[in-house]
């Protein structure tokens, strides 16, 4: 449900006398360590005169498993609790708190590294730019971005490993969907709507379907994957007219000549919004899986990752 977090704290003249006092010039990250609180880094820094911490939130590694639910919200809160009271003697400190990210998460595992590599292949038919999110391609990964949130789909194992990092054992074999909520986003959702940017606010399955829901399929295409020939076979067996069946087939041929961006500069925005959807519809995704895989079917992961 949820990977990473970060909150942002107003630090007292006692809590940073309490650092002072206790640990001298000691990083507070082996601070950390030292006491063995694992999954949770903290900067802190000065926007004179008023002092703040910065924490970077991996809960997973907190809880020491990759499955995160909204009942683990209490012993999240308790552990950040107990690294604040350790570093700065106050772990009140946590009430004041400003959440400044929260990214969602979907992972879903697929052992076999080759139809990773496959998947990774077909989201990169995806349109460039869908409102306000542009793409952009990485080797194994995609990111859709604006100034304030952003959705990646990656494998996360190969991220891992580009990065020569160690593999948890909730990552190994994972195809990870993303939703990134920024700052600027928790802001403006306060301004706007009243929003607390609080942790247990945004800690909560309403919150994290609402998220994957609204982005995700305003980007992914829901339906399975199918070569080009079995497509035909499918599309050919629809109780719709002969007329529309030609016209979806000629969709899918546009889209095969490049991207849903072909097909987006070859159809009117309304006109191309109907395909998707009846698309949709019928479960069936416009993005074919190109003949040199050898393969006819591939199950679409969006429909995992929404609800």
């Amino acid at each position: 449900m949820i990977h990473t977090t970060e909150l942002l704290i107003k630090l007292d003249y006692e809590h940073l006398k309490f650092r002072k006092d206790h640990y001298g010039k000691e990083a507070i990250n082996e601070i950390l360590h030292k006491y063995m609180i694992k999954g949770i880094s903290i900067v802190q820094f000065s926007n004179k005169p008023i002092a703040f911490c910065k924490m970077v939130i991996n809960i997973p590694l907190i809880l020491n498993r990759g499955n995160v639910e909204e009942n683990d919200y209490e012993q999240v809160e308790r552990y950040i609790k107990a690294a604040l009271s350790i570093v700065y003697g106050d772990k009140q400190l946590f009430n004041q708190h400003n959440l400044s990210r929260i990214d969602y998460r979907f992972d879903i595992e697929i052992s076999n590294e080759n139809i990773r590599e496959i998947y990774v292949e077909l989201f990169r038919k995806l349109k460039k730019k869908t409102a306000h999110l542009k793409k952009k391609i990485y080797l194994t990964s995609q990111y859709h971005q604006c100034k304030s949130l952003h959705i990646i789909f990656y494998d996360k194992e190969q991220e891992r490993r580009d990065k020569n990092e160690y593999i948890e054992i909730w990552e190994r074999g994972v195809m990870r969907f993303e939703v990134c909520v920024d700052r600027n986003h928790l802001k403006n959702k306060k301004y706007r709507k009243g929003e607390p940017r609080s942790l247990k606010n945004y800690f909560n399955k309403e919150k994290y379907t609402e998220y994957m829901n609204n982005y995700m399929l305003n980007i992914f295409p829901t339906g399975d994957f199918y070569s080009y020939p079995k497509l035909e076979a499918m599309i050919a067996a629809l109780d719709i007219s002969t007329r529309v069946k030609l016209q979806m087939k000629e969709f899918v041929k546009c889209v095969s000549k490049g991207s849903l961006d072909t097909a987006a500069k070859n159809y009117s925005a309304s006109t191309y919004r109907k395909y998707l959807k009846l698309f949709n519809e019928f479960g069936i995704n416009p993005i074919t899986i190109p003949p040199k895989y050898k393969l006819d079917y591939l199950e679409s992961l969006v429909k995992k990752a929404v609800l």
